[in-house]
């Protein structure tokens, strides 16, 4: 092969690769929506991540709160039954 032929093939290759390598106006609009719609679902995801996370710490302030509550509960339980335990020994001792 020739000089010349081999630049008459890079020439069509150049010329081929160029026309279907480029992208038209209606596929670059497409790739910008597609792009928008990502954007927009990716918004939408760490708003819903946010909300569950926020949703996630109030229970969790909530099971601390009922936490307290059942050891607050189980303490006067306790306190009860020894009250109780030492009214029942008086009793016997009579």
């Amino acid at each position: 092969m020739t000089k010349s032929t081999l630049k008459k093939l890079a020439a069509m290759a150049l010329t081929l690769g160029l026309v279907t390598g480029c992208a038209s106006t209606e596929q670059m609009n497409q790739m910008q929506a597609d792009i928008t719609k990502a954007q927009d679902d990716a918004a939408a995801a760490l708003s819903a991540a946010q909300s569950a996370s926020q949703t996630a710490g109030d229970a969790d302030r909530k099971a601390d709160a009922a936490m307290n509550a059942a050891n607050a509960a189980q303490a006067a339980a306790d306190e009860c039954a020894e009250k109780c335990d030492r009214i029942m020994q008086k009793s016997m001792a009579k």
